[in-house]
């Protein structure tokens, strides 16, 4: 089972997940059940040594309970933020990048590209692949993407065979550059449990200084029209 490692990294990180929330639960019982009486006496507050190790025992657990809400916030994140078979970011969040640094482009006067990738159709044989084959291929596409873009860039998986990469401070033809390379690097044969197959990709660069892209709804509008006209023009081309 090839993608048995994934699988066993997510239960793993749901049991931690539950474990740390457990913990924070633990310390709000103890606060309900855990009341400290002060008595005052002569203006001045007085703590019994009972009521004293009370608090202490607050204090340790709150202390505890703080790092476990940290740690299954922490998981919690990774969880909404990576598609596991390509260990790239979902889409939610890919867009959410995206988003924020258009705020900042039309903020600061900075500019930035989007490439976004979609796998090109395969054969009538393999217009039904089976999911085990078309995550291999997804993730061949994806492991394309992660090598050659730089550390700077953010890449996601937008749907089950759409990509998208956030190029910060990247005019188009820079984009383009690396869409094709790594367009190139994708085109190739793939063994398959039904056999070998080609797997190509087409592809769009958006830069953020085009006049249509004012808001996300304007970049996205933008991507749709240019991988349309990539899909119509070839397979295995890029548009910018």
């Amino acid at each position: 089972m090839k993608d048995a490692p994934s699988i066993l990294h997510d239960i793993r990180t749901i049991r931690d997940i539950e474990t740390s929330l457990e913990e924070a639960e633990d310390f709000i019982s103890r606060v309900k059940s855990n009341k400290v009486r002060l008595t005052m006496t002569d203006g001045a507050i007085n703590i019994s040594r009972e009521e004293m190790a009370k608090i202490t025992d607050l204090v340790v657990t709150l202390e505890r309970s703080g790092k476990a809400l940290e740690t299954a916030v922490s998981y919690l994140r990774e969880l909404m933020a990576y598609d596991e078979v390509t260990q790239m970011f979902s889409r939610r969040y890919i867009l959410h990048l995206v988003e924020k640094e258009l705020y900042r482009a039309l903020r600061y006067d900075t500019h930035f590209s989007v490439i976004a990738f979609e796998l090109d159709p395969f054969g009538d044989d393999l217009q039904h692949i089976n999911m085990g084959d078309m995550n291999m291929l997804v993730g061949e596409a994806a492991r394309a993407i992660r090598h050659f873009i730089r550390d700077s860039d953010s890449p996601g998986r937008t749907s089950e065979k759409t990509f998208m990469v956030l190029c910060p401070e990247t005019d188009v033809e820079g984009a383009k550059i690396l869409a094709d390379r790594i367009r190139q690097s994708v085109d190739r044969d793939y063994d398959l449990s039904v056999g070998r197959t080609r797997m190509t990709m087409s592809g769009c660069v958006v830069d953020s200084r085009d006049p249509a892209v004012r808001d996300m709804a304007g970049l996205l509008y933008v991507m749709d029209g240019k991988l349309s006209q990539a899909r119509e023009h070839n397979p295995n081309t890029i548009i910018a």
